[in-house]
C-alpha cells in the first residue's frame, strides 16, 4: 500500500524524538531538584547555626555581667555577709537532674549559686534635704525621733523606676556613704517618699536619746540634690537548665537556660523575683572552679576529659568541688589561704577562677547533624567563659 504524503507546510516531533527529549528533561531536573534542596539544606542549617551561635553568645555576655557582682556586698563593708555554711557566698551542685526531660534533652545539669547586694539600675536624687536631724543633733536637744526626722523623697527619674522602690531595700546616701533600711515606701508620679522609721511606738521614737532602743536616725544631714543609691540587699542568684512548656508541639518542653533569684535564706534557695528565660535549647550547662590559675580544675577529669560523677551538695559540693578546691591551693594560691573552709565567705578572700561552659543546640534535629545513616540529631555548639569575677579574693577588710 502506497505511503501517504506529508502535507507541504506541516512539521513535529516523532514519539521516539519526544521520549528521547523527556528523558533528558528528567534528568536535568532530577540534578536541579538535588542542587535546590542541597542549598535549602544550607540555608537552613547555616540560620540554625547562627542562632544557637546567638544564643551563646548571649547567655555567656549575660554570665560575665552577672559573675562580676558575685560577693559583691554594699551595705555594711565593716562585717562579713550574713551567710551560713548551708548556703555559702558562692557554690555550685554539679551533675543536678533535670526535671521532666524527654529522650533527646539534657538529664543533668549543673546548678551555680551566688551572693550578691543588688543595685537597682537607677539612682533616686534627693529632692528635700537639711531639715532632717541628723543624730547628733536629735541627742544634744534630748529630742525624740520624728517621722520627718526618718522620711526622704526621691526623684527617680520616672514613674516606672519610682514603683520599683520597695520595702526591706536600702538607701546609700552618697554624699556621706552611709545606709539606712526602707520601712515605707510611697511613690507618687516619678517621685518616691521613703521612711526608714521601723515603728512608731513612743520607746522607739525616742531611741536615739537613750530612752529606748537605737532608732535609724541618720548620722548627718544630707544635701539636697545629692544622689542615693537604691539596693536590694542579700540576694541569691542561681543558674540551671529548666524544661519549659514554650512549644505546643513538645510534649516535655524545651530545655532553657533560666535565672532565678531571690532574697537569701541561709538554708534552702528559695525564689522570689520573676524568672528569667537566658536561652532556649540549651543541650548543657556546666561550671568549674580553679585556685591553681587554670592548671586543674575542680569538677572535671583532665585524664580522660571528662565531667566529674559526683552530685548534689554533700558529694558534689563539699567532699568534692570544694575538697578538689582545697587540694590545688595546697600548692598555690594566696599566701595564708590554704583552704576554702574558712567560712562561708571563703569566695571573697581566694581569687578563684570561675569557667562556665554553655552548650547549645539546633532546635530541630536533621540528618545532616547526625553520624549515623538514617538518623536525626541535633547540632551541638559549646562556648566557654573563664574569668575571675571582679569581687572574688577581694578581702573584707
Amino acid at each position: 500500500m502506497a505511503e501517504g504524503l506529508r502535507q507541504p507546510g506541516t512539521s513535529g516531533f516523532s514519539l521516539v524524538e519526544l521520549l528521547v527529549a523527556l528523558v533528558f528533561t528528567m534528568v536535568l531536573m532530577a540534578g536541579m531538584a538535588n542542587v535546590y534542596k542541597a542549598s535549602l539544606s544550607a540555608f537552613y542549617t547555616s540560620g540554625e547555626s547562627i542562632s544557637s551561635t546567638r544564643r551563646n553568645r548571649m547567655s555567656v555576655d549575660l554570665l560575665v555581667e552577672d559573675l562580676n557582682q558575685a560577693g559583691m556586698f554594699l551595705t555594711d563593708l565593716a562585717s562579713a555577709p550574713p551567710v551560713t555554711e548551708a548556703m555559702p557566698v558562692f557554690l555550685i551542685l554539679p551533675n543536678m537532674p533535670v526535671t521532666g526531660h524527654g529522650d533527646n534533652d539534657p538529664l543533668a545539669t549543673d546548678e551555680l549559686y551566688f551572693y550578691q547586694d543588688q543595685p537597682l539600675p537607677f539612682e533616686g536624687t534627693l529632692a528635700s534635704g537639711g531639715t532632717q536631724l541628723s543624730a547628733i543633733e536629735l541627742v544634744a536637744r534630748g529630742t525624740a525621733v520624728a517621722t520627718a526626722d526618718t522620711s526622704y523623697t526621691l526623684d527617680c527619674g520616672s514613674a516606672a523606676y519610682a514603683s520599683q522602690v520597695a520595702i526591706g531595700q536600702v538607701l546609700v546616701f552618697k554624699d556621706a556613704w552611709q545606709a539606712l533600711t526602707i520601712t515605707s515606701a510611697t511613690p507618687s508620679g516619678s517621685s518616691v517618699t521613703v521612711g526608714t522609721l521601723p515603728t512608731a511606738t513612743s520607746a522607739d521614737l525616742a531611741g536615739i536619746t537613750g530612752g529606748g532602743a537605737a532608732a535609724p536616725a541618720s548620722q548627718v544631714r544630707h544635701l539636697a540634690g545629692s544622689r542615693v543609691l537604691i539596693i536590694q540587699p542579700a540576694q541569691m542568684v542561681r543558674y540551671r537548665i529548666q524544661m519549659l512548656q514554650l512549644d505546643p508541639g513538645s510534649a516535655t518542653g524545651i530545655p532553657c537556660l533560666v535565672r532565678d533569684q531571690g532574697d537569701y535564706n541561709p538554708s534552702a534557695f528559695t525564689a522570689t523575683q520573676p524568672q528569667q528565660i537566658i536561652a532556649e535549647n540549651v543541650a548543657g550547662f556546666a561550671a568549674y572552679l580553679s585556685t591553681n590559675g587554670g592548671t586543674t580544675w575542680a569538677g572535671w577529669n583532665a585524664t580522660d576529659r571528662t565531667k566529674a560523677i559526683y552530685s548534689d551538695y554533700g558529694a558534689g559540693w563539699d567532699t568534692g568541688i570544694r575538697t578538689e578546691l582545697d587540694t590545688q591551693l595546697l600548692t598555690s594560691g594566696r599566701p595564708g589561704a590554704a583552704t576554702t573552709r574558712i567560712g562561708p565567705a571563703w569566695f571573697r578572700t581566694i581569687p578563684v577562677l570561675v569557667r562556665v561552659d554553655v552548650t547549645t543546640r539546633t532546635a530541630t534535629r536533621r540528618s545532616e547533624y547526625a553520624a549515623a545513616p538514617d538518623a536525626v540529631a541535633h547540632r551541638l555548639q559549646t562556648q566557654s567563659l573563664v574569668l575571675v569575677p571582679r569581687h572574688s579574693g577581694l578581702a573584707l577588710n
